[in-house]
């Protein structure tokens, strides 16, 4: 009997659905792929193990709710080994954010994104986000890299959708080279230093996005459970890093450029190192004119 599962969660503002029961990630991997063949001794992880297996990468996977790591490794006589991190994420969303921690790279076309560099393929689809590595480039070896993500992403049975946030960005901050999805200000504070603080109240159940455009200027968006915590936020936010502003909107800083922040609901909007006055406030002007639909969820 096929059991089917209908579960809608909603988390301050972070909506999953899944409608169909979940595949065993060791069903999506292959067994062999172009004469690489498994070894037979799969290691699986969850959000507390991950550190027994990646001690200094595994906070960045536990900031994006991972729910499992499936590590399995393909060896061919001769050649370099296939070590293929599969990782089960729990929505969508959050497969999409974990890729776009490290944009870094050139895409080849697998799954609904994804980057290569240096012996490492990353992508991602659905709920899930593979990471495979070889530790030595043969032309072989690449290819056999490039056939397994290619197997992974075709095995995944349909895509997911990406955050709606993202499409309440300008269009100047709209390059999705340049945009991350988070929950963290850990993360937040990687791509772009803001506080040491967590002037934004970012955490678990709330959802943000990292824009920075190519003047160095970065805009960040932030959607929060209610309206109450955005005002909140808000507050908090002025009072940390827009002190004795004459407008509460926007600030002059140090070092000559512009911060500007103010909310709509429960989406708050901020932009830094801004070139001028006029464009900062602009923008977080533009961003909040556009949260209709983001505003709804």
């Amino acid at each position: 009997m096929m059991l089917v599962l209908f579960v809608l969660v909603l988390l301050g503002g972070v909506t999953r659905v899944e409608t169909r029961a979940q595949e065993s990630p060791a069903k999506l991997l292959p067994a062999e792929v172009l004469g690489w063949k498994s070894d037979g001794a799969d290691r699986s992880f969850d959000a507390e193990t991950i550190f027994d297996y990646i001690d200094g990468a595994g906070e960045v996977y536990r900031a994006y709710n991972m729910k499992l790591c499936l590590s399995r490794t393909y060896t061919k006589d001769g050649q370099p080994e296939l070590i293929a991190d599969f990782f089960d994420m729990g929505s969508a969303a959050d497969a999409f954010g974990i890729f776009t921690h490290d944009l870094d790279g050139e895409d080849w076309g697998v799954g609904q994104g994804s980057v290569y560099k240096g012996g490492l393929l990353s992508f991602w689809k659905d709920r899930y986000y593979a990471a495979i590595t070889i530790d030595k480039e043969t032309d072989e070896a690449q290819k056999a890299l490039l056939e397994l993500g290619r197997t992974i992403a075709a095995s995944i049975d349909r895509d997911g959708k990406k955050p709606d946030l993202l499409e309440i960005l300008p269009d100047f901050y709209a390059d999705p080279h340049r945009v991350r999805y988070l929950h963290s200000p850990v993360i937040l504070n990687y791509h772009f230093f803001i506080s040491r603080e967590n002037v934004l109240a970012l955490g678990p159940e709330v959802e943000a996005l990292l824009a920075k455009a190519v003047d160095k200027c970065a805009l960040v968006v932030v959607r929060y459970p209610d309206e109450a915590r955005a005002a909140a936020a808000l507050s908090a936010f002025r009072k940390a890093m827009m002190p004795g502003a004459g407008d509460p909107t926007l600030v002059q800083t140090a070092n000559g450029m512009w911060t500007a922040a103010d909310r709509k609901g429960r989406i708050l909007a901020a932009v830094f190192h801004g070139v001028s006055a006029d464009r900062a406030a602009a923008a977080v002007r533009e961003t909040l004119g556009r949260t209709g639909s983001a505003n709804r969820l």
